[in-house]
């Protein structure tokens, strides 16, 4: 039963029709036209091509707290060296909303009597990507904010992050500015 209505959760996180005019919505019809400004230099670390932005803060990949809202932005290319993408105003081209399920490996050294296996994936991401481009910084990919709805008491309100939660995670380094509006 968790399973089908899990596979309903999917099937609707996947349908355009949900989309809403209103900007406090998790399903907003993101119109062509906006921008991300980014507002001081972010430094990508050596061996990576992504960082993750986390109530206003820059955390390391193993210090996301997944069920809450927290962003990646994404280089194409991974280098030795810390990479830095410089402050500007980037175009947004693509904007595509997703749910991916993730299922844990279950360790070898536990006993399987104590493992329960439902079936059911361990997380579950409400992820929205923003495509991104810059003539100026031709190395950056995009954006992507999510969180993990597998969390306790969520599965009857699992959604997509509302603007205003993807701006709390980015805080002060980034903003997603609507058509038209200028800072």
């Amino acid at each position: 039963m968790k399973t089908i209505g899990l596979g309903f959760v999917l099937l609707l996180g996947g349908c355009a029709g949900l989309q809403s005019p209103d900007p406090a919505s998790p399903y907003y019809a993101y119109a062509p036209g906006w921008t991300v400004q980014l507002n001081r230099p972010l430094t990508i670390p050596p061996d990576a091509a992504t960082v993750r932005l986390q109530y206003g803060r820059i955390v390391a990949r193993n210090s996301v707290q997944e069920y809450a809202p927290f962003c990646v932005v994404e280089l194409n290319t991974v280098r030795a060296e810390a990479q830095t993408l410089q402050p500007g105003r980037f175009e947004v081209w693509r904007v595509t909303r997703s749910v991916s399920p993730v299922a844990a490996a279950v360790s070898p050294f536990v006993k399987t009597g104590f493992v329960v296996d439902d079936g059911d994936p361990s997380f579950l991401y409400f992820k929205t990507e923003f495509r991104l481009r810059d003539a100026a910084q031709p190395n950056l990919r995009g954006m992507s904010c999510a969180w993990n709805q597998m969390a306790p008491g969520n599965r009857a309100l699992m959604r997509h992050l509302t603007l205003d939660e993807i701006h709390q995670a980015l805080g002060g380094w980034m903003r997603l500015i609507p058509p038209g509006e200028r800072l």
